[in-house]
């Protein structure tokens, strides 16, 4: 069963969900889903009865704003979609607590490009962390693009989650923390438990 969100938010080409933890948007983390993942399978898996990343964030006092990105978009069309997500949240939220802003496969490459556009145009997007669960592998034209960004995000704590096998165009080093070995199943949680977990430890608090 998919679990309902609190408010749905409709952005140009996109659409979120928004569950929050006390009926008020206060601890933001936004989610990008991979290209075409369509929001009710996301919020399931995000629920999946084996792991809930969703009760556990909330348990916490963190809000989920999970973002379904076009099957068709490319990463700078995909990164604005996640930069109006950032805004909206920030416009939105109660309080002063950091964002967590990330995402998997294609949908963490475009936080990844969001982020790093943001303060390349010295925009405050005040997010505490970033976090990339096996983000997709850069063309080379984007690539170009993302290095004339500065190819990351510079201001949030860098959290990379990837996968035996998984070329996300991230050397380790680049990151502040990485976890690596989960296996993320098709309809499986969204992030493996041990990776949730992980992640939760790391979070704004």
């Amino acid at each position: 069963m998919t679990a309902e969100p609190h408010e749905t938010w409709t952005l140009r080409h996109a659409t979120a969900w928004v569950f929050t933890a006390n009926g008020h948007l206060t601890r933001p983390v936004i989610l990008a889903g991979d290209a075409g993942a369509e929001l009710a399978d996301l919020a399931a898996r995000a629920d999946h009865a084996s792991y809930s990343l969703l009760a556990k964030l909330k348990a916490r006092g963190h809000d989920l704003v999970l973002l379904g990105l076009p099957a068709d978009g490319s990463m700078t069309g995909d990164g604005g979609i996640v930069q109006n997500t950032v805004t909206r949240a920030l416009a939105e939220r109660l309080g002063d607590a950091p964002l967590t802003v990330g995402g998997t496969g294609q949908g963490a490459l475009a936080a990844r490009y969001a982020l790093a556009g943001m303060e390349y145009q010295r925009i405050d997007h005040r997010t505490g962390v970033f976090f990339s669960h096996d983000g997709a592998d850069p063309e080379l034209e984007d690539e170009a693009e993302l290095s004339r960004m500065g190819g990351r995000p510079r201001i949030p704590r860098f959290l990379r989650l990837v996968g035996e096998g998984v070329v996300d165009g991230l050397a380790g080093e680049t990151a502040d923390d990485t976890i690596t070995g989960g296996t993320a199943s098709p309809g499986g949680p969204l992030l493996p438990e041990e990776y949730g977990s992980w992640l939760l430890d790391r979070l704004p608090q």
